[in-house]
């Protein structure tokens, strides 16, 4: 059977931001901030983070490690499948995958932040159960959770040079928190939800319920 390709994936063929479109705008509060040259709606999200740009370039191949920042902002925002980008919500609630790390003695379920977007039941079961990557990988768990709370965006953070003239990356993968002032000149890729109410989900049970067959 042919696994779907994962919606949120990233293509090899496309190109992030030029630094040549960045620019140093200085608000009525006096601190430079990164922005665009020219500026597109949908550029900040309600936070104020400035976001990056993705130009589709033709021919690429799929990069199922990496997410694209534009779907997976979608994805994250309104709760959509990164598989089909359908709705994932339902009322028992929404299927996510995280991963239990090695150094981790248990996996603190009352704590996770995750920048991975949910699955809808059906893609869940068929990526634990087709996808070559999330098999071989043994620190795979599935979560069901009750409710998830957008709570920052994370990306690289540039510094303005002393001239106000260019912004030069600095720091990578940094996480920004929507409770606390938000980092002047970061370029957010990656948006992020706390999750509440969470429990482990057996993959055979999720397939067998699917399938409208009690699990073994």
């Amino acid at each position: 059977m042919r696994v779907p390709v994962p919606y949120v994936a990233a293509l090899s063929s496309d190109l992030p931001p030029f630094e040549d479109d960045l620019c140093v705008e200085v608000p009525r509060n006096g601190v430079p901030h990164i922005a665009y040259m020219k500026p597109r709606h949908g550029d900040r999200d309600a936070h104020g983070n400035l976001w990056g740009r993705v130009t589709r370039v033709p021919g690429g191949r799929i990069l199922f490690e990496q997410m694209d920042p534009v779907r997976q902002r979608q994805c994250m925002a309104g709760l959509l499948c990164q598989v089909c980008a359908r709705p994932a919500e339902r009322e028992g609630g929404t299927l996510f995958i995280e991963w239990q790390h090695a150094d981790d003695r248990s996996m603190q379920l009352n704590r996770i932040k995750t920048d991975m977007p949910p699955l809808c039941p059906p893609c869940a079961a068929l990526s634990l159960r087709h996808c070559s990557f999330l098999r071989r990988d043994q620190t795979v768990v599935l979560l069901r959770v009750r409710k998830s709370v957008p709570c920052g965006v994370a990306g690289t953070v540039y510094r303005v040079t002393p001239a106000l003239d260019q912004w030069i990356p600095s720091e990578f993968d940094i996480y920004s928190s929507y409770s606390k002032p938000r980092y002047p000149g970061m370029l957010a890729v990656r948006m992020l939800r706390k999750l509440n109410g969470v429990s482990v989900v057996d993959p055979d049970s999720l397939a067998a319920e699917l399938e409208g067959t009690p699990p073994l």
